[in-house]
């Protein structure tokens, strides 16, 4: 669902893009066309555990700021905390997952040079409200399809 309002489009701001993806909730608040391609821009809502699989991008980095709750982030071998007001860098071709540790964490993710969005439009589908989608399991296939054209690989199991 697209929200714009008449005092955004007065503004110049873009239309948020709201979509349920992999059993959390996330708006799309700067695309890659809004920026010129520079970045993206995404707020996301999670349930406690919720863990992506280990994964590769190699087009984009990747930071996460924390804006409630906290994470624990794994670039490599490494894990990290991040708990609010604290971000992560997830540089490109650096292998890396996080554990939601807090019901109700909100992070941002933002992506340089923008573009990644596209796979959680791809694979998600529009959320009808702002809430938390229904816990169900991930759909692999598609997100290993979706995951194609934006070269993610997915690597391994989530985090436990």
């Amino acid at each position: 669902m697209n929200i714009h309002s008449s005092l955004e489009a007065e503004k110049g701001c873009p239309p948020v893009t709201e979509i349920w993806f992999d059993n959390f909730f996330m708006r799309v608040l700067l695309d890659a066309e809004a920026t010129g391609g520079r970045l993206s821009v995404c707020e996301q809502w999670h349930y406690k555990g919720y863990a992506p699989p280990v994964h590769v991008h190699q087009g984009e980095d990747q930071t996460l700021h924390v804006l409630e709750g906290s994470i624990t982030a794994r670039l490599g071998d490494v894990d990290t905390t991040v708990s609010a007001e604290e971000s992560v860098f997830l540089p490109r071709g650096v292998p890396h997952c996080f554990l939601v540790e807090e019901e109700g964490t909100r992070l941002l993710e933002i992506n340089t040079p923008g573009g990644f969005e596209g796979f959680h439009i791809a694979a998600g589908e529009p959320a009808t409200e702002a809430r938390l989608p229904d816990r169900a399991e991930p759909d692999i296939g598609r997100l290993m399809e979706a995951a194609g054209p934006y070269d993610l690989e997915i690597l391994g199991p989530p985090m436990a």
